[in-house]
């Protein structure tokens, strides 16, 4: 067993903190990335930043099937661990490769030929030339989304988060290198951006496999031949995975529901305004998403050992330090958003937009580490479908929010931003009841499992 396992096991909370290190500074990178991709696309005029708020959220439902699959064998594996069960860590590992190879194949196939069709179905016609531009590349080379997901989780699975995160940022450098060269000087536009993507993630693709099948000196193996198709294993992943990957499909459908409102009942520099908050929103964000995944992996180690109540404690102050950080990033952003936004656009109208969706971003951030804290902890219990469960009650709260606000009340873009504000404070208070009582049940349950084997 490895240093990073055993320190997971004996000091969970500081190993949540360490192994989220790593991940926070991937995460702020990849949303900078998004920033700075979208700083050279604005070059491109107002449509294309339009572009990428729809393009944003379908890459992150492609992202989510390739980290769902990941996700849910970096939990097997992590419970594995807590339980000694060292041997079965590569099984699940193995099977989760076959997954992610075989939905790489089907994608491109069944998805590319209807991205222009799908555009005009959507209302959203004027902007199918763009969108199939950049969706094209990164369709088309899925494989390496996903495969590079699914190498970082399993790396993540065994405490090694570092290594994992040097890959990544080595793929995203190379696409902010390239971004200004394709789009500008070879003055291929959003084809372009697209490609900056795909070989960005070539790049990281090449350094995974020379860790796994050159290098060979990770803890978790994987064969990348001889492997057998083993059933069993595949139901488990495919269980634990399909409410992941329904998670990201269905955010992706709120962020889409929320671009599309403002489309109708507001004006494009809504929408211009709202992509812009989103993008400076998910950046400064990253520290609280990076220890809530940190907590994920820590959560299936104890799990797998049944020391829930330590695991208790831990969620506990790895939440205190999540609302903690969420108040001052909060408090941060309100204090400088003027010189924040002024790096996007100066223009008035947009600045004046930011600013009526300020108040509900505050809002929402405060909630975030509760609702993504929950999430990753039922996912390190193996009850991601809770996770699923609570974003269809997020997604009719907030359409429901909207029709009243909007449709009936008049609210334009007022009543957008508040209908998520709300439907994200009922979605966090639900959460963290239902979490409260699952963690109480299952003290109570092994303890008594305890007494009786001790008498």
């Amino acid at each position: 067993m490895s240093q990073h396992v055993k320190d997971i096991q004996l000091n969970p909370v500081k190993s949540t903190i360490i192994l989220s290190i790593p991940i926070i500074v991937l995460l702020f990178l990849d949303a900078l990335y998004c920033v700075i991709d979208l700083y050279w696309i604005d070059g491109l005029g107002a449509s294309a930043v339009i572009c990428m708020g729809y393009i944003a959220n379908f890459i992150y439902t492609l992202n989510k099937l390739g980290d769902g699959i990941g996700r849910s064998a970096n939990v097997l594996i992590s419970t594995a661990f807590g339980a000694g069960e060292i041997e079965k860590t590569e099984e699940y590992a193995e099977q989760g490769l076959l997954l992610i190879l075989a939905i790489s194949i089907i994608i491109p196939i069944i998805s590319i030929p209807f991205i222009k069709p799908i555009c005009v179905m959507a209302n959203i016609g004027e902007y199918s030339n763009m969108i199939y531009a950049y969706l094209a590349p990164s369709l088309g080379f899925i494989i390496l989304i996903m495969m590079n997901n699914y190498f970082s989780a399993i790396l993540g699975s065994e405490g090694d988060t570092k290594r994992a995160t040097l890959i990544i940022i080595a793929g995203n450098i190379l696409n902010i290198v390239l971004d200004p060269i394709l789009i500008f000087h070879l003055k291929m536009g959003m084809l372009g951006a697209g490609f900056a993507t795909m070989i960005g993630c070539g790049l990281s693709f090449i350094l995974f496999i020379y860790l796994y099948s050159i290098r060979k000196d990770t803890l978790v193996k994987i064969r990348i031949k001889g492997f057998n198709i083993d059933t069993k294993i595949l139901k488990e992943i495919i269980i634990l995975a399909i409410p992941i990957i329904l998670d990201g499909v269905i955010l992706s459908f709120l962020g889409i529901v929320v671009t599309y409102c403002l489309n109708i009942y507001a004006t494009p520099i809504a929408v211009f305004a709202y992509i812009i908050m989103l993008n400076i929103q998910t950046t400064v964000f990253t520290p609280v998403q990076g220890i809530s995944k940190g907590l994920c992996i820590v959560t299936g180690h104890l799990a797998g050992a049944k020391r829930f109540i330590e695991l208790r404690m831990t969620i506990r102050k790895i939440f205190t330090l999540g609302l903690i950080l969420a108040v001052l990033i909060a408090l941060l952003l309100a204090i400088f958003h003027n010189p924040i936004i002024s790096l996007f656009s100066s223009e008035y109208l947009v600045v004046r937009e930011v600013r009526n969706m300020l108040m509900f971003v505050v809002i929402c951030i405060i909630t975030f580490p509760i609702i993504m804290g929950c999430s990753f902890v039922f996912l390190g219990l193996e009850k991601s479908l809770y996770t699923l469960i609570f974003i269809i009650v997020n997604l009719v709260t907030l359409v429901t929010f909207i029709a009243i606000f909007t449709h009936i009340l008049g609210m334009s873009s007022f009543g957008v931003f508040l209908a998520v504000a709300l439907s994200n404070i009922i979605e966090a208070a639900a959460m963290l009841l239902v979490l409260r009582k699952m963690l109480n049940t299952r003290i109570a349950t092994y303890e008594t499992v305890n007494e009786a084997q001790m008498a």
